[in-house]
Formats: structure tokens, sequence, C-alpha cells
């Protein structure tokens, strides 16, 4: 395993393990086990992987960037604050917008459980939009980038491996972040932070397992579709040259 990504004005620091809240979780596999056995022959129907997709409705989603560093969100609609938006990452915590009521903005958290919410007066955020979604499909071992719901790039990647799956379900773009040079050579000159934890790695090392989309330039085939990591996303070069310029709060939806 290795930690990294302490982020200052945009530039990130990474070093072995993986360590505190704003580093993320990754690490080489395990040698493979040289343990066989036989057993009866059964057969045995598997389904199909389902098809990266978008939904009509969710071919443009709204963004909300908060306008003050510590932005106060509510468990509802013009209720009282119970706890604030930090910025992490170096950069702008832009979200995706889930629900809107009464000028109220539900927006993602990048905290856990996965899949937390929470709203935003509308005094505090600005909006814009982006036609961008990253469907991640664990079972098909694949990230497609779609633009207005037509898939314009799609590449197989390296997923977590069973006993470290890749958390499933929607989240988004946390940052989008520079690899120090000496570490380029790990995960490659550009990282996707997602806004989702391990489902398995509560702590390590003093951090929180974020999941992140990066290379591994050191061991290009995890990234052919393989399962071959502890829960990111391992994308080779084109793949990450081909999602790095969508706008943090992108959503992504990873499937199973």
């Amino acid at each position: 395993m290795r930690r990294w990504l302490g982020a200052a004005a945009a530039v990130v620091v990474l070093a072995a393990g993986c360590g505190s809240s704003q580093r993320i979780l990754e690490g080489a596999a395990p040698p493979a086990s040289t343990t066989t056995s036989t057993s009866t022959s059964t057969t045995t129907t598997v389904p199909p992987c389902p098809q990266p997709s978008v939904a009509a409705g969710q071919t443009v989603t709204q963004l909300a960037t908060p306008l003050s560093t510590t932005a106060a969100y509510s468990a509802a609609p013009g209720g009282p604050a119970v706890g604030h938006l930090k910025e992490r990452w170096g950069g702008p915590s832009t979200r995706p917008v889930v629900d809107v009521q009464n000028g109220w903005v539900e927006v993602r958290l990048n905290t856990r459980p996965n899949g937390s919410m929470a709203w935003l007066p509308p005094s505090s955020v600005t909006l814009s939009t982006t036609p961008y979604r990253i469907v991640i499909s664990v079972c098909q071992r694949s990230l497609t980038l779609f633009q207005g719901g037509t898939a314009v790039y799609s590449s197989p990647v390296g997923v977590g491996q069973p006993q470290w799956p890749t958390p499933v379900g929607p989240t988004f773009v946390d940052a989008i972040v520079n690899t120090p040079r000496y570490q380029q050579y790990i995960y490659g000159p550009t990282v996707l932070i997602m806004g989702a934890h391990s489902d398995v790695f509560t702590e390590f090392d003093g951090g929180d397992g974020t999941v992140a989309i990066h290379g591994y330039p050191s061991d290009p085939a995890s990234t052919r579709g393989v399962a071959s990591s502890h829960g990111c996303v391992r994308s080779s070069p084109d793949t990450i040259n081909a999602i790095k310029a969508v706008p943090v709060g992108t959503p992504i939806d990873v499937i199973a």
C-alpha cells in the first residue's frame, strides 16, 4: 500500500502507505496463491454485466460551488446547520446537485457513509452545469465517459480485488490533482479523487481509505480489465487523459 495526497495549492505530496484524511487508498496486489483445488462439475448461470448507461434525466448535472471555504449545511431545507463543507485537496468543494427545494440545493458529501447528502442555502453557493458523467462498471471492469448522455470514451480499468472491492454507488469527482514528479512512475501525472471511501478499510495508517481514479505505470497490466487494487480504479494514461478535463463535481456512478 502507498499513502498519498496532502494537497496544498493544487500540488499533492505522495508518500508510501495510506495516511491522513487527505490521502487515498491504494497499493500493489499481493502475490497470487499457489494453492489449487478440485471440485465437482456444476452448471451455474452467471447474469450478464449491467451495461453502462445514463438515464434520460441525467444527461446534464447541476453543480454547486460554495462561496465560503467552510459553508454550513443542513439535514433538511431551511433547517439548522449540522456541519460545514471544508475544502480538501487544495481546491473548491464543488458537488453535484441531487435535488432542489425552495432554492435550497441538496448535494453529495465526501464523508462517510458513502452516499451521504446535505442541504445548502441558495445564498451560499454558485451554480453551474456539466454534461459529463463517468460510469465505472465493476463487473465489466470498465470506465465509460458520457457527454450529454452519449458515450464518448470507454476503456478497461483495474478495480478492487474481491476482498478489497471498489465501493459501488453514486459519487463524484472530488478533486483533480497533480502527482509530484518523483511519484509519477507509480500513479501517473494526474489523479481524480472520488468522493467515496473503502467499505473495508475504515482506517489505514491514519487515513480514511479515500478512493481515486489514477494511473499505475509501475504495473500497466493492472489497469487492463482486472481486479488488481485495494479499491481504487487503475487506469491507462489514455483513460486519464480522456477524463481529466471534466469539472470537479462531475458525477460518477460505480455500478456492480
